[in-house]
């Protein structure tokens, strides 16, 4: 069994994004890129009111992805193995 490094999972926890909370602001705000450090598509997305309604189809269909993507990329940068990122649900 592996030692698991809590301050690691912590920082990790704590910068996690929700897969709830980014649905529910992208469903009413039209906000995902900005949660998922993305500052410059999602300025981009407004003011193309969505890619004019198709960007915004299309995203859809690949937030979840996005977000696990992100999530997974967290926990990679602060060098957690594939028994911690389970343990946060991440993998």
């Amino acid at each position: 069994m592996a030692i698991v490094d809590t301050s690691k999972m912590l920082m990790a926890q704590n910068q996690l994004e929700s897969t709830t909370t980014v649905w529910l602001l992208y469903l009413f705000l039209g906000w995902s890129y900005g949660s998922l450090g993305q500052m410059g598509l999602q300025i981009l997305f407004y003011i193309t009111f969505g890619g004019f309604g198709i960007w915004a189809f299309i995203r859809l269909f690949t937030l979840s992805g996005a977000i696990k993507l992100h999530n997974k990329n967290i926990c990679m940068r602060l060098g957690l193995n594939a028994d911690e990122m389970m343990q946060l649900g991440v993998l």
